[in-house]
């Protein structure tokens, strides 16, 4: 599927991100740049990837959306420590390919420590949280009681596995439909996430999931062939026992 409405112009699509089309907007959260830079200073050294990587999936976002708005829910950035000089030069690649092309919105996340300086060159703002079509969005790190409202965060992946063990992890929304809370997989290509099938009620991270229950949240993976609807976790629990 290439679509699926969960809230009033709101949809999922396969790229790891939500359109509106009324509003002309693409919501995206957890870009992670640097994090290549941070495994360095840890002794592991990987191919640098990634910021290419991100800046052509925006440019199909750009290409195949057309948004007026881009908004980013938080941790475009990934070390929490000041701005090392890779980072910095790889979030700015980010930032002015997307400001030259489109409305850039930045909502602050737990890693996004000192994005504010370099967002200021680009005249940008950082947004502790952002209310759009009445909808709140904000990074989910701390807690909100607005609703409905639409975070990141939580990285939520589902590992599926065949018969003879072969695995494959796709990123998934959770969609919390009495509630009326999305939450988006990662943006970031090396930020698959916790397997929620797997995941325990107090593992996860977001305080705001911590207070519901999220075996009744929908799941919708995103892969190359678009996106599944998996029903609910707790539907998939009882599968995967």
């Amino acid at each position: 599927m290439e679509k699926i409405e969960l809230l009033p112009d709101v949809y999922a699509v396969p790229e790891n991100c939500l359109y509106m089309p009324q509003e002309k907007a693409i919501i995206a959260a957890d870009f992670h740049i640097g994090y290549e830079s941070a495994l360095e200073q840890d002794g592991i050294h990987i191919p640098r990837f990634q910021t290419q990587t991100v800046q052509d999936a925006l440019l199909h976002l750009l290409d195949k959306y057309t948004p007026e708005k881009l908004i980013i829910l938080g941790d475009l950035k990934h070390d929490f420590s000041k701005n090392a000089e890779q980072e910095r030069q790889d979030i700015s690649a980010i930032l002015r390919f997307l400001t030259k092309n489109t409305e850039v919105i930045l909502v602050k996340g737990n890693h996004d420590n000192y994005l504010e300086n370099i967002a200021a060159r680009f005249g940008l703002n950082v947004y502790e949280q952002y209310e759009l079509a009445g909808i709140t969005l904000a990074h989910g790190h701390k807690n909100i009681l607005s609703r409905p409202l639409i975070i990141g965060h939580e990285h939520p992946s589902i590992r599926i596995t065949d018969r003879v063990g072969a695995a494959l992890k796709l990123p998934c929304f959770l969609y919390l439909r009495a509630e009326q809370i999305i939450v988006l997989p990662a943006f970031s290509p090396l930020s698959a996430g916790t397997d929620v099938t797997r995941a325990s009620a107090k593992s996860y991270l977001s305080p705001i999931l911590k207070a519901v229950d999220v075996t009744q949240a929908e799941l919708i993976a995103c892969s190359d062939i678009g996106l599944l609807p998996l029903g609910k976790l707790s539907a998939l629990d009882e599968l995967l026992r």
